[in-house]
């Protein structure tokens, strides 16, 4: 499948789910991602505020945060590359300038702040067995990731999708500059590519 039919394909999927259903795999996706992390540490975590039909965050963040989790999401900066802000239930938002969502007002971080970032919950539409990930179109992550590399150290990548989210490999094309996940977080558990990792 092309990736413009996969994503008009799965979005429909997405956008027809019944909407408890959504909120009882957001839960599953909470309690598989808290149970990996366990409670011994404090970690620092990246993850989108979803936005319309996608596995919803807010209660996740909720949960992440009073654990005492440090929590950054992402900003969409021109050039199609990422900043990072830190997110916290009372943080003041405003209207974002490249997207159609409200972001946190506050300071930005450049890649640099990935040297202490433990995991990198990455939003897809879909993702194979390989780490095979297809993204909304605009390549953020895909730059991102690719980034990564410069690093000292790299995050645990992990896909966060619906259950049915999870497909076989060659079900949708992937090109040279897509960039692999590590893993893929569901409801059902996570799914690792290659040798299970630890945050």
């Amino acid at each position: 499948m092309s990736k413009a039919a996969a994503r008009t394909h799965f979005r429909t999927l997405r956008s027809e789910m019944d909407p408890e259903r959504r909120r009882q795999e957001a839960r599953g996706i909470a309690a598989v991602l808290l149970d990996w992390l366990g409670r011994d540490r404090r970690y620092t975590l990246t993850s989108v505020l979803s936005f319309g039909s996608e596995p919803p965050t807010a209660e996740l963040l909720d949960r992440l945060h009073g654990l005492g989790h440090r929590i950054l999401v992402p900003i969409c900066e021109p050039g199609r590359q990422l900043s990072w802000a830190d997110w916290y239930p009372s943080v003041p938002m405003a209207r974002a300038t490249v997207a159609p969502i409200d972001e946190p007002v506050g300071e930005r971080h450049g890649v640099e702040v990935m040297d202490d970032v433990d995991v990198v919950l990455v939003p897809a539409q879909i993702v194979d067995p390989d780490g095979g990930r297809l993204g909304q179109g605009g390549g953020y992550y895909d730059r991102f990731i690719a980034s990564l590399a410069e690093r000292r150290t790299r995050p645990v990548l992990l896909a966060m999708v619906y259950e049915h989210e999870l497909v076989p490999a060659g079900t949708f094309e992937v090109g040279e500059l897509d960039q692999p996940v590590d893993g893929v977080l569901t409801a059902s558990g996570i799914t690792w590519i290659g040798p299970p990792r630890t945050a």
